[in-house]
């Protein structure tokens, strides 16, 4: 088969699809040429993102018409691309929401992560393997940005005129920190 990439996860649609745009969805994801696949592939092409996955049957509709649900066992990439397009040129259009999240984990052993949606906004993150050495001498990961921050709160602090237990910091510092830990 190639590549592997194993999927899990379930992407839920609100309301629930009709049956005929559940069919729609079925017969886009299989690259079915209809003539109500073959609108939506025309709005594809014509897009900024004018390319259809490279594979068919990546996704499913659930019986209940409530769920997006990935292809079970082996599978391929692509299924971020197809829930970013059904969701640009049909299914938000339509007036569906989507939310839901769908891992997936690649032959590679760094292939894996999670495409996250919620309220029809999309993104597919990459899960970060770090190693973190030795019990002995653990090299704990911390965010560049955030270290630098760190390192120029430490810098500003100053106990000059306090008691032993308290020391003074510069405000600026501390809200530089406080901006990036939401990032994280």
């Amino acid at each position: 088969m190639g590549y592997c990439v194993y999927y899990c996860g379930q992407v839920e649609i609100t309301p629930p699809l009709t049956e005929e745009d559940a069919s729609m969805v079925r017969s886009a994801v299989n690259r079915e040429q209809t003539e109500v696949t073959r609108a939506i592939f025309a709005a594809i092409a014509a897009s900024g993102e004018p390319d259809l996955p490279g594979h068919a049957g990546l996704l499913e509709v659930s019986e209940d018409r409530v769920y997006i649900l990935s292809e079970e066992g082996e599978s391929r990439h692509g299924v971020y691309l197809w829930l970013h397009l059904l969701l640009e040129h049909f299914l938000t259009p339509r007036g569906y929401v989507l939310n839901g999240e769908i891992t997936w984990d690649g032959e590679d052993p760094d292939d894996l992560g999670c495409i996250y949606v919620e309220d029809n906004q999309i993104e597919a993150v990459d899960d970060l393997i770090f190693n973190a050495g030795p019990s002995w001498a653990p090299n704990h990961y911390v965010d560049g940005s955030l270290m630098q921050a760190i390192r120029s709160l430490l810098d500003s602090a100053d106990s000059t005129g306090c008691s032993p237990d308290l020391t003074v910091v510069a405000a600026s510092q501390v809200e530089a920190v406080r901006l990036l830990l939401p990032e994280l």
